[in-house]
């Protein structure tokens, strides 16, 4: 008897070790429609993010490797090699790019990149999954005449612009080609916008927000790109749809470990009180949920009630709306209600078994759409070049390279100067009081025939070009357009370029409130104007922009050189001094008048050595180096 035990001990753990050395893993690799979003950006989500939540954690494991602003060479080059080590045999990889190549790459590129990743990845007997991009929202409508156009108030959109052109179909190819499986979000991800019509997918799909839904985005966003949790939820529901009924065998195989899922019903009361209402769906346990939903002008919102009558008590305090609420999807199937003056809340009265049939396909079946009827619409970028915050580069919390003032022209106390290397870099501590999309501009100035390069990297990349302004003492300005989070952000200047960066003058954002954290932990506030005149000004893409800059100039007469302080009139500056290694050893407010003055810091600080010095005059900040020898 006791033997018997001991060899089905045995044989237990036997199996149970076989079953955790076998256990799959899912990479996925994408943009910033598939990367995991810190909290600053909430509600903002990627596919990717909670993917997990809809497999069994026993048998799968998802490994999110999206990486925003990133196109296929470029995650090729610098972010594959670290999935393609980790790959086993009977792993699954989802390859998804084609937004970012449009900007920064090309189809040559883009297939190259992509087939070498999937190639590479059956190489290691994982198995690739090639998913084209989920469109933008960018509705048009049919007219009588010849192509489509944009809808005006009496048209009702029922057609969706092939925004990535041709990347879709190089990804079909790729796919075909290699005989591996394809997922066709491009097609998919159509049908799906169209059934829910444009306001629903603006407003609960994408990340258009009206202001005061979120403490986030607190003055609202427009952005059609990018998903809500609701839109990333959505997308990759549907991408486990297609792999439950896929006509690759390894593919369906996988599907058999998704997780149980469990329905959850909403319901509006009284009926036709809203505009639009979160749509009723299926989430597995755990998921994070957003219901949502829009009254019809002069109807009153009560609140969301759950199937037992509770009302919602919101999972996510950057939720301001009353008209949202977070929750957690439990164990069962269940039921919320969006109650409207006159209405109650609806008991949930089913068993709360999980589904067993599920969908196979999005609503709308459409015919193809050719790519010989896509619309020739102005595709260039916009840049708000109202810049609310400029902040001087001289002195970076770190960086490879020099802080300079040897040339002429610079604003603040000098320039940042890149090491010439490959990979030099800047770094700044920022705060910013808000999310969303907003211009980055900034000022530079490098002499020779070949652009530089530098990813402006803030949580994801942004691959900004610099043309040569064609002296060291002209400065030009370069915009870029960066999708921020709320709260501590670290920017990252990184030259890509083995000549490495411009002499970075400046940088600022068209966003007020900004602020520059300090190595001594003080905050300051950026300049609000600066003289960004030039010969020419370039957008990310390094394209000239003929239209130039008239912003105002910066009150020059506020000045920091060493200890001197050059005032235009009489005010009180307040100085700061700090070691090395970050202690405040002075803090001194001093009335000073017109003209230069003298700072007798040396009275301030007792020992020999090297100290950062903060000066600030109103809403401007000046910082400086300055040594004591005694």
């Amino acid at each position: 008897m006791l033997s018997k035990i001991w060899q089905a001990v045995v044989i237990a753990t036997m199996v149970f070790s076989v079953a955790v050395w076998a256990k799959i893993t899912i990479y996925m690799c994408g943009d910033s429609t598939m990367q995991d979003w810190n909290s600053g950006y909430y509600p903002k989500r990627g596919i990717g993010q909670d993917f997990s939540y809809f497999w069994n954690a026993d048998f799968v494991n998802v490994v999110n490797m999206g990486k925003g602003g990133t196109y296929a060479m470029g995650y090729y080059q610098n972010f594959w090699p670290t999935v393609k080590s980790s790959l086993k045999s009977g792993d699954f990889v989802i390859i998804q790019f084609g937004i970012n190549d449009r900007s920064y790459s090309n189809e040559a590129d883009f297939v190259t990149a992509t087939t070498a990743m999937a190639q590479e990845a059956l190489n290691a007997g994982a198995i690739p999954i090639i998913i084209n991009p989920v469109r933008r929202s960018d509705y048009r409508c049919s007219v009588t005449t010849e192509k489509n156009a944009v809808c005006d108030g009496s048209m009702v959109p029922d057609s969706i612009y092939e925004s990535y052109h041709g990347y879709p179909i190089r990804a079909r190819e790729i796919a075909a080609s290699l005989g591996v499986p394809l997922i066709d979000m491009d097609t998919l991800s159509r049908n799906y916008l169209l059934s829910v019509g444009q306001y629903y997918a603006l407003h609960y799909v994408n990340m258009y927000l009206d202001a005061g839904e979120y403490s986030t985005y607190a003055n609202g966003n427009s952005d059609n790109l990018h998903l809500q949790q609701n839109g990333a939820t959505v997308f990759g529901r549907i991408t486990t749809e297609q792999m439950r009924v896929h006509s690759d065998a390894n593919v369906r195989a996988l599907s058999k470990y998704l997780a149980p899922m469990y329905q959850l019903t909403v319901k509006v009361t009284p009926e036709g009180s809203d505009s639009a209402t979160t749509i009723s769906s299926y989430y597995p346990a755990g998921m994070p949920v957003t219901l949502k939903t829009t009254p019809k002008a002069g109807k009153t919102f009560i609140g969301w009630y759950d199937g037992k009558g509770n009302k919602c008590v919101n999972t996510e305090s950057s939720v301001q709306s009353p008209y949202i609420c977070t929750m957690t999807m439990g164990s069962a199937s269940t039921q919320y209600t969006a109650v409207y003056s006159g209405g109650s809340a609806e008991l949930y009265t089913g068993d709360g078994a999980a589904l067993t049939t599920f969908p196979t396909g999005t609503p709308k079946v459409l015919d193809e759409a050719k790519q010989t009827d896509v619309v020739a619409v102005d595709t260039s970028v916009k840049y708000d070049k109202d810049i609310k915050s400029w902040f001087d580069a001289y002195l970076p919390d770190s960086g490879n390279g020099f802080s300079e003032n040897n040339h002429l022209d610079f604003i603040g106390e000098g320039f940042f100067n890149f090491d010439n290397s490959l990979n030099s870099d800047a770094y700044y501590q920022m705060l910013f009081p808000a999310a969303g999309y907003v211009t980055m501009g900034i000022r530079y100035s490098f002499s020779g025939s070949t652009d530089r390069e530098l990813n402006v990297y803030l949580d994801h990349d942004y691959y900004v070009t610099f043309k040569s302004t064609g002296s060291f003492d002209v400065w030009d300005t370069a915009w870029v357009n960066v999708d921020l989070a709320a709260g501590v952000e670290t920017l990252k200047m990184v030259s890509t370029t083995f000549d490495g960066g411009p002499n970075i003058d400046a940088f600022g954002f068209s966003l007020a409130g900004v602020q520059r954290i300090l190595a001594s932990g003080d905050t300051v506030y950026g300049a609000g104007e600066v003289d960004t005149s030039s010969t020419d000004s370039t957008d990310s893409t390094g394209v000239n922009d003929s239209t130039g800059i008239s912003m105002a100039q910066m009150a020059t007469a506020f000045r920091l050189n060493g200890n001197k302080v050059t005032l235009a009139s009489a005010a009180n500056v307040n100085v700061k001094i700090f070691d090395m290694n970050g202690r405040m050893v002075a803090n001194r407010t001093l009335s000073l008048s017109k003209g230069t003055s003298d700072l007798p810091l040396d009275a301030w600080a007792s020992r020999s050595g090297v100290y950062r010095i903060v000066v600030k005059c109103g809403n401007q900040t000046r910082i400086g180096n300055w040594a004591l020898v005694r």
